[in-house]
C-alpha cells in the first residue's frame, strides 16, 4: 500500500517516500501539534499473512523503542493502518553511510570517529538483548553536524524472544553484509553477527571495497559461507599486517573466532593502527582495490590460507600465465617389439610412417589447391615427386594443427563472433545463389514471352508453347526460393515466435502452482540489496491464473 504526499495517519502527515527496501517504504512526515518532521517505516503487506506478527513486532517495538542512545534513532510511537504496522521514528536530516561513501573514501580519522560511536550503539543494543541483523551503510545515518545514527532498529530479531520472533523462517539481512550464520538460515544468532556485518563496513572503509560481490545475491551469499576472505594487504597493499590482523578476526567464518564485542573490534583497531603507525590511508584505494579484485577474478590473486589468523600474512605471488603451444605434443615414436624379425619391424614402421602421414583431413577444396602448389613448386626447385610429396603432405599437416590449436585456444567472445560471421556470410552466399538463379529465369522467360509475342501468338489459337518452360522452371525457381524464405525470412521469423510461445506457455503453466505464504517475490536492487516486488508490477494476467 503505497502512501500520497498530504494524506494522513492519525496525527502525522504524509510529506513524502524516503525509501523503499525489502522489508518496508518509509515515508517523511509531519506532526503539526508537536511541531516536528517524523520517519514512518510502514511493513509490507506480505508480512501481515502470518496471524501472529502484529503482536510480536509489537512486543519487539516495545523493547527497541525502550533503546535510548544518543547514536541509534528513537522510535515514538507504533500502530497500524488498515492491518499494516508501521513504526514511527526520529527524522533525521542528513544522508546515509553508503551515499558519503559513493562519494569517495573517507579519511581515517572520521572513520575511526563514526565506526567508534556505531561500535558503542550497537553493544548498547546488545546488552539490551537486541539484535540489529541488518547492519549497512544505508541503515547508518549522518546528519549535518556529522554525528552518526544507527537506524532500522525496528527489524531487529530480540535474542531472548526465540525462534518464534520476527520472520524466524526468512533470512533477512543485505547480501553483501550479512553474517555466514545468518545467511545459512540459524535460527539461533548472538551480537556477534551484528559484529561480523560492522567488520565489513569497516573493511569496506579501509580497503576501498566490500570482500565479497558478485552478479546474484546467492553467489554473494555463498562466498560469505564458503570463500576465504580476500586478505586485506593483497587487495590494497597500504594496509598494515596488524590491521589486516583485526579484520580477519573481525570477518571470521564462526563466531566464536570473532570479538565478543564492537568497542573490542573497534578498541582493536585502533591499537593496530597505533601500533603500525598508520594515520592516513591512500586516496585511491578504491580504484586499487577494484583493479585488485578484477585481477582475481581474471587470473586469481588470493592465496589458500586460513581466514583467521593473528600472523602477518604473507603477500601471495601471482602465477606466471601459461602460453598455450600452438602444435599439439608430437606423439612418442612407437618401437617395434624385439621379438618381431627384421622384414616384420620392417613392415611394421612402414606402417606407423603411412598413418602418421594421413592423420590430417582436408575439408575444403582450396586445401588440395594449396597442396598441389607446394608439390609443383619443390618439383621446380629440383625435388623429385616423392620428397615433393611427402614434404608438402607434412606441411600441410601441420598448418591444419596449428589451425586446429589455434581455434581451441580462441576466446568464448571469439568463437561466438566466428560463428556469428560464418552464419551471415553463408546466408548471403545463399541469398547470391537465389538471385543467380532467379536472374537467367526472368530474362530467359522474358525472351521467350518476347519472341512469342512478336511471331503471332496472340492470334495463334491454343496453349502458348513458352508457358511449358514457364511453368516447369518456375518449379524449381519456387522450391528454391520457398527453401531460403523458410531458412532466412519470415518463414524463420514465424517459426521463432512458434517456439517463443510454447516456452512462455510452459512457464504459465508452472506459475499456475500455488505458492507457500511467505514466497514473495525478491529481486536484488543497485545498490545491492534484496527487496521485495511491489504488487503492482505482479502481471495481473498471472495472478488470475494461480
Amino acid at each position: 500500500m503505497a502512501l500520497n504526499p498530504g494524506q494522513q495517519i492519525g496525527p502525522y502527515q504524509i510529506i513524502g517516500q524516503l525509501g523503499h527496501g525489502g522489508m518496508a517504504t518509509v515515508y517523511k512526515a509531519y506532526h503539526p501539534r508537536l511541531d516536528r518532521f517524523v520517519a514512518i517505516k510502514v511493513m509490507h503487506k506480505a508480512f501481515t499473512e502470518d496471524a501472529g506478527f502484529i503482536a510480536r513486532f509489537e512486543r519487539e517495538a516495545q523493547i527497541v523503542a525502550k533503546l535510548e542512545h544518543s547514536h541509534i534513532v528513537p522510535v515514538y510511537d507504533f500502530n497500524e493502518l488498515d492491518g499494516q504496522p508501521y513504526l514511527v521514528m526520529k527524522f533525521i536530516e542528513g544522508q546515509t553511510l553508503k551515499r558519503v561513501l559513493s562519494e569517495g573514501p573517507m579519511p581515517l580519522p572520521e572513520i575511526i570517529r563514526v565506526m567508534d560511536d556505531m561500535a558503542d550503539a550497537l553493544t548498547y543494543a546488545h546488552r539490551h538483548g537486541v539484535l540489529h541483523r541488518d547492519i549497512k551503510p544505508s541503515n547508518i545515518v549522518i546528519d549535518g553536524k556529522g554525528e552518526p545514527f544507527l537506524t532500522d532498529f525496528g527489524l531487529a530479531r530480540v535474542t531472548k524472544a526465540g525462534a518464534s520472533t520476527l520472520s524466524a523462517d526468512m533470512i533477512l539481512g543485505t547480501p553483501q553484509y550479512i553474517s555466514p550464520e545468518q545467511a545459512s538460515g540459524q535460527a539461533e544468532l548472538d551480537p556477534r553477527t551484528d559484529i561480523y556485518s560492522l567488520g565489513v563496513i569497516l573493511y569496506e572503509m579501509v580497503v576501498g571495497r566490500v570482500p565479497f560481490n558478485a552478479d546474484t545475491p546467492y553467489s554473494v551469499v555463498h562466498d560469505h559461507i564458503y570463500t576465504d576472505l580476500p586478505r586485506p594487504s593483497v587487495i590494497n597493499p597500504a594496509v598494515p599486517a596488524q590491521v589486516e590482523a583485526v579484520l580477519l578476526k573481525a570477518l571470521a567464518k564462526k563466531p566464536a573466532d570473532r570479538y565478543d564485542t564492537a568497542i573490542d573490534m573497534m578498541t582493536a583497531f585502533k591499537q593496530a593502527c597505533a601500533e603500525a603507525g598508520l594515520t592516513a590511508l591512500p586516496d585511491n584505494r578504491n580504484q586499487v582495490a577494484q583493479q585488485s579484485f578484477a585481477k582475481m577474478e581474471s587470473g586469481g590473486l588470493l592465496d589458500d590460507s586460513p581466514t583467521v589468523s593473528t600472523e602477518t600474512p604473507a603477500k601471495a605471488v601471482p602465477p606466471a600465465p601459461s602460453i598455450p603451444s600452438p602444435l599439439p605434443p608430437k606423439p612418442p615414436i612407437i618401437e617395434p617389439p624385439e621379438h618381431l624379425s627384421r622384414r616384420e619391424a620392417r613392415a611394421a614402421r612402414r606402417e606407423a610412417k603411412r598413418d602418421k602421414i594421413f592423420e590430417f583431413k582436408f575439408d575444403d577444396q582450396n586445401d588440395w589447391k594449396k597442396l598441389g602448389d607446394r608439390i609443383k613448386e619443390n618439383v621446380e626447385r629440383g625435388a623429385s615427386w616423392a620428397e615433393s610429396l611427402g614434404s608438402s603432405i607434412e606441411e600441410a599437416a601441420k598448418e591444419g594443427a596449428r589451425a586446429a590449436a589455434y581455434e581451441a585456444n580462441l576466446p568464448q567472445s571469439a568463437v561466438e563472433e566466428k560463428r556469428i560471421r560464418e552464419k551471415i556470410e553463408k546466408k548471403y552466399k545463399e541469398r547470391a545463389g537465389l538471385i543467380a538463379h532467379a536472374t537467367p529465369y526472368l530474362i530467359v522467360n522474358g525472351m521467350l514471352w518476347m519472341i512469342w509475342l512478336f511471331t503471332g501468338g496472340l492470334n495463334n489459337p491454343g496453349l502458348p508453347w513458352p508457358v511449358w518452360i514457364t511453368f516447369f522452371w518456375g518449379i524449381g525457381m519456387f522450391s528454391h526460393f520457398m527453401s531460403y524464405y523458410n531458412k532466412y525470412g519470415g518463414g524463420a521469423m514465424r517459426r521463432e515466435e512458434a517456439i517463443q510461445r510454447e516456452i512462455e506457455l510452459e512457464r504459465e503453466r508452472s506459475l499456475m502452482v500455488e505458492k507457500p505464504k511467505n514466497d514473495v517475490r525478491m529481486r536484488l536492487t543497485d545498490d545491492g540489496e534484496l527487496e521485495e516486488v511491489p504488487e503492482d508490477e505482479i502481471s495481473l494476467a498471472q495472478k488470475r491464473k494461480r
